[in-house]
């Protein structure tokens, strides 16, 4: 097994928690006084859990997620990178989410010191009515302030995360979003739909969301104008300028290797001979308690074939034949059958090469994953 190795690390508290939000993130009024150093000595024990299963590979990546990461202090984020530091390749994607409503010129200078070199910014809108509608916490002045302190600071790698498919939003609405983000020097845009999730208020009390063919007039119009602005679309949402990938979210879709420390992240490991995944406490103090819980699972052979299209199909670049068995030491056979069925549908193009999903196969995803069930 070949598979490179990136780390993930969750901040759990937020400001207050997003009515659509599914992630694993806690109002911050409920955390404790030391709970940065408590959470800090509960990511250093669990980390070195997998130590033993390195053999020798370096981090490629950290991606400091939440909840609300630039919430942290700049002493525990310093904290965390020179910790880790050891064990990550000279050139490692570091990238730490930030809220436009928490961020400060002096705290992201600390950021970009300490070694965080790309920076996520969950912009959503630059709408303040739409953002409201969402429930943020900043509006669209801190939004603009964000990207602008953002460079100051010294940040060249940026991302924007911006939501489309919103309550009362038409196509112009959802451009001027996309417009106001492209007016930066950014290298990395998140555009996605906004998806109703169970568990969330949202779920509970759903909201009336634009009609399908308005969706598809935003998304048509959308990835037409990203197009003109250099942007390519190489992930299901997600689009960057120069060739300036998400290295971490890259190595998810590639089904490589990785380790997820704190509250409620996952983590993956794959061998010759089986694929292990560990999931962790959601709860920050119940995983301050488990932290060391060694609880790794085998993946059922029978699903590894379905796990792997999960995240390689996201990616829209042309799959080589022999990069399933390379990172799961499956024989190709396993997942043949269901390519030529897919093919049949005009949902994929498949030689003895390589294979790719077909525009109507990138529209119609789910179905395609529907064949390896």
């Amino acid at each position: 097994m070949n598979n490179k190795l990136a780390l993930y690390i969750h901040y759990p508290y937020c400001v207050r928690k997003c009515p659509y939000c599914d992630f694993n993130s806690h109002a911050i009024s409920g955390a404790s006084l030391d709970f940065e150093t408590q959470y800090f000595e509960a990511l250093v024990k669990e980390f070195k859990l997998f130590l033993p299963y390195f053999d020798d590979r370096r981090i490629i990546s950290v991606f400091i997620g939440g909840g609300t990461p630039s919430l942290a202090s700049v002493e525990f984020i310093d904290k965390l990178i020179q910790y880790f530091a050891p064990y990550l390749q000279s050139d490692a994607e570091i990238t730490l989410e930030a809220n436009p409503g928490t961020v400060e010129s002096d705290k992201l200078k600390s950021f970009y010191q300490s070694g965080v070199n790309r920076l996520s910014l969950g912009v959503q809108s630059f709408n303040d009515e739409t953002l409201k509608k969402l429930g943020r916490i900043h509006n669209a002045q801190d939004a603009h302030h964000a990207l602008i302190k953002a460079f100051q600071a010294g940040f060249t790698n940026i991302n924007v995360d911006i939501m489309h498919g919103i309550m009362g939003q038409d196509v112009s609405l959802a451009l001027e979003d996309l417009k106001q983000a492209l007016s930066y020097d950014i290298t990395h845009l998140s555009w996605y739909e906004l998806t109703i999730e169970e568990g969330t208020y949202f779920g509970r009390h759903t909201p009336a969301l634009p009609a399908e063919d308005m969706l598809a007039d935003i998304e048509n119009n959308g990835f037409e104008l990203l197009k003109k602005h250099g942007f390519e679309r190489y992930e299901v949402s997600a689009f960057t300028k120069d060739k300036h990938y998400c290295v971490h979210n890259k190595n998810y879709w590639l089904f490589g290797d990785y380790i997820g420390l704190g509250a409620g992240a996952h983590s993956k490991l794959s061998f010759a001979n089986q694929t292990l995944r560990k999931a962790n406490e959601q709860d920050p103090i119940a995983y301050i308690s488990s932290c060391t819980n060694n609880s790794f699972y085998k993946v059922a052979d029978n699903e590894i074939a379905f796990e792997y299209m999960l995240n390689r199909l996201r990616l829209f670049e042309p799959i080589y034949i022999d990069h399933y068995f390379q990172t799961t030491a499956q024989s190709f056979d396993k997942i043949k059958l269901q390519l030529e069925q897919a093919c049949k549908l005009g949902l994929l193009i498949l030689d003895d090469k390589q294979y790719y999903l077909t525009n109507k196969g990138k529209l119609m995803l789910n179905d395609v994953l529907e064949l390896f069930l």
